[in-house]
């Protein structure tokens, strides 16, 4: 028999930083959810119990599962990993994924993961509904739509949209706020392209809330007959696929960056025929360059064309939804009302946007 206890105490979490460095695992993030915990089993031996196995769940993911080498094969991994399982049901979570070692994966497909991406070094699974199954027949749905769509507009009912440019192609973006540099590299992919799908970053760990970053993009496109607006959902730079982007951790935005570049290349761009995917240049952050230069080298490999489009520059500065943002924590409302598009300026002048900039304050 093992004791289970929730990691809090130094000593514990001393032991599981030198099970995790035995195992070549480093030491997951966390605290940023109510439901975040850290689990251990230990073994009572006469000098002191032993910490034998450890599995931290953060967010809707499963990081840092290690079992002690020699204790391999006693069932600890599946005994840790359905403690986890039983805390997520009991948060109200019913879909998650699991990062782990390529070689470590096989072990969890009996507990009912299912893989979505590998690298060398890590791979990505997940287990319960919605999957991303349901996800990829959302995204089919879309595009038969937009094809409908333009099909009506091109020559009636029935009528076969014609092919004008390259083909479907996409752009991802977060939009923290919408900005007049997010409409500017949208306008010109838009025009590079026969459709162009935005697929708008889901997380909730930006400082404005999803809904209001979809509203706005859909609303500031919406004169762009060509351009379809999507959620990226679970999928397309989450905390799942791609931590980094909200951690800022440099040392891992590769192997996480590779991970979601998999799921778009093999899933997403499939399931919208997108042949080519438009990328703005990245002056600031150091893990969305990591990415962009990552999706350079990867894409490629799956047949996807990659194009990085120059940011807009108002005064020799890029436009940037930080420095949007900076502005307003700085309480400088009209200075970053001058480098965002009407719909946001609109936004920001409502009562819906209080919350958001005093929480910026």
């Amino acid at each position: 028999m093992y004791i289970e206890r929730i990691l809090l105490s130094p000593s514990d979490l001393a032991q599981r930083a030198e099970l995790l460095a035995s195992r070549g695992l480093s030491v997951p993030g966390g605290g940023a959810f109510k439901s975040d915990v850290i689990l251990g089993l230990f073994e009572d031996l006469p000098g002191g119990e032993r910490l034998v196995a450890t599995g931290s769940l953060i967010g809707h993911t499963i990081q840092g599962a290690a079992v002690r080498k020699e204790l391999e094969g006693r069932g600890l991994t599946a005994e840790l990993t359905t403690l986890l399982l039983r805390h997520a049901a009991g948060a109200g979570i019913w879909h998650l994924f699991l990062f782990t070692k390529p070689r470590e994966a096989p072990r969890f497909a009996g507990l009912g993961f299912r893989p979505l991406a590998a690298t060398d070094s890590a791979a990505l699974l997940e287990w319960g509904r919605p999957g991303i199954e349901e996800f990829i027949m959302g995204l089919m749905e879309a595009r038969d739509h937009a094809a409908r769509r333009a099909g009506l507009s091109a020559g009636g009912l029935g009528a076969t949209p014609p092919v004008t440019g390259p083909g479907p192609a996409a752009l991802v973006v977060n939009c923290n706020p919408f900005t007049l540099g997010h409409r500017y590299l949208i306008e010109r992919a838009a025009a590079a392209s026969e459709r162009l799908y935005v697929l708008v970053v889901r997380e909730e760990r930006s400082e404005f809330p999803f809904e209001v970053r979809f509203r706005l993009v859909k609303e500031g496109v919406s004169d762009l007959e060509n351009v379809v607006v999507l959620s990226g959902g679970e999928y397309c730079v989450s905390a799942a696929t791609f931590p980094s982007y909200f951690t800022r951790e440099e040392e891992f935005a590769s192997v996480h960056a590779a991970l979601d570049l998999s799921i778009f290349a093999s899933r997403i761009a499939p399931a919208l025929s997108v042949k080519k995917r438009f990328v703005g240049t990245e002056p600031f952050s150091p893990v969305t360059n990591i990415y962009n230069e990552t999706m350079k080298d990867l894409l490629p490999r799956y047949g996807i064309e990659v194009e990085e489009l120059r940011r807009l520059e108002i005064g020799g500065e890029p436009v940037s939804a930080s420095r949007v943002r900076a502005l307003l924590r700085e309480g400088r409302m009209e200075e970053a009302k001058a480098i965002v598009p009407p719909c946001t300026r609109r936004w920001l002048a409502s009562p819906e946007a209080v919350p958001v900039l005093e929480r910026l304050r």
